[in-house]
């Protein structure tokens, strides 16, 4: 009874919109949602055939929609949907550029490894560095969860073409084994630990994730970024006794974060 009311309901409606003019031409919105996905699948292919390698441009949007014999709404559409699969992006000012592709086996937050690499969509190709040392306090013996006379206190600052794209904060214990293999006069040397060689020190490391509001000590961190959110991620490395040796903040603009897990059965 229920689903004999239900058909006679519908059927009804539909024949009193029919008389007062109001149906939709269903054909018309399949077509136009239709455009901009058919759209989407051209500039992917011609994206995979290499005719737009990676870190290239793509003509412009006039150019391009005339090319492809749509109207600029589709084409933007298409465009939207290919920056929300990561396949391309828009830089303000400058146009529409094909994604590089990350490495495979440098994604994924499961590894341990530099987590800034692994989430920063940014393509980091300078880290600039300020350290000094600093006594233990009653904060620093709370996150290590020991007593300790002295702590380095580190800043990293991302950078692409000179402008800084994120930022890391450490607090680096003293009291391990392997310090004494670095010369923490030469920032060069801690550098290359903290990026590097910690993961290979180090047994375990565990991230939290939370979305902060940025405060004005990561602004100072992070000039020239507008962002008004930031990703945090904390990151506790542990040595084989089960000791934390390092604790890092990495800020990364919440517009230019992207977190990868791989899972397998």
């Amino acid at each position: 009874m229920f689903h004999a009311f239900y058909i006679s309901y519908k059927i009804t409606l539909h024949n009193d919109l029919i008389r007062e003019g109001k149906i939709i031409n269903q054909n018309k919105l399949f077509n136009k949602a239709t455009r901009y996905a058919v759209a989407y699948n051209k500039i992917l292919k011609m994206i995979r055939d290499g005719l737009y390698p990676e870190g290239s441009k793509l003509p412009s949007e006039p150019l391009l929609a005339e090319q492809l014999g749509i109207s600029r709404s589709t084409l933007r559409q298409a465009l939207g949907l290919l920056q929300e699969d990561g396949i391309i992006e828009a830089k303000k000012g400058l146009g529409n550029f094909v994604r590089k592709t990350l490495n495979e086996d440098n994604v994924g937050i499961e590894r341990m490894g530099n987590p800034f690499y692994k989430c920063c969509e940014d393509e980091i190709d300078q880290v600039d560095i300020e350290m000094k040392i600093e006594v233990s306090s009653e904060h620093v013996e709370r996150i290590f969860d020991r007593k300790t006379s002295i702590v380095l206190a580190i800043y990293r600052y991302f950078k692409q073409d000179g402008v800084v794209k994120g930022s890391c904060f450490t607090h680096l214990a003293t009291d391990f084994d392997h310090i004494k293999s670095i010369d923490l006069n030469n920032e060069n040397e801690v550098l290359e630990f903290l990026e590097n060689k910690i993961y290979d020190y180090g047994l375990s490391s565990m991230l939290e994730i939370r979305m902060v509001q940025a405060t004005e000590i990561i602004k100072e961190a992070n000039k020239g970024n507008v962002s008004k959110y930031y990703q945090m991620i904390i990151e506790r490395i542990s040595d084989k006794n089960g000791n934390m040796i390092a604790y890092n903040k990495y800020y990364i603009p919440f517009e230019r974060a992207v977190f990868k897990v791989f899972r397998n059965n």
